[in-house]
């Protein structure tokens, strides 16, 4: 799964979550379920790239680079938690 696969999950996500129309528990459940799915990855994520920076010798181009994918990661992560937090809300 690649960034863009993250980003197409977040954007459905919010839209199921504020689209107008109530979710059913097992709708609700599932993008709890995925989104849970799709932080651990990026958590696991930003720890391979920090192990990379600090493990390997890399050029300074090269951790650019990684701290760029970590920094979108991170970004990604605390936004799919906000959907979380909504999805348990709604759940209430």
């Amino acid at each position: 799964m690649g960034i863009r696969d993250f980003i197409q999950y977040l954007t459905e996500h919010r839209e199921r979550l504020s689209g107008g129309t109530e979710l059913t528990d097992a709708e609700r459940e599932d993008i709890l379920r995925e989104a849970e799915t799709m932080v651990g990855m990026m958590d696991a994520a930003v720890r391979e790239l920090e192990s990379v920076i600090k493990n390997r010798r890399v050029n300074l181009p090269e951790e650019h680079a990684l701290r760029f994918a970590q920094d979108v990661f991170l970004y990604l992560r605390e936004e799919e938690e906000k959907v979380k937090a909504e999805a348990r809300k709604a759940d209430r």
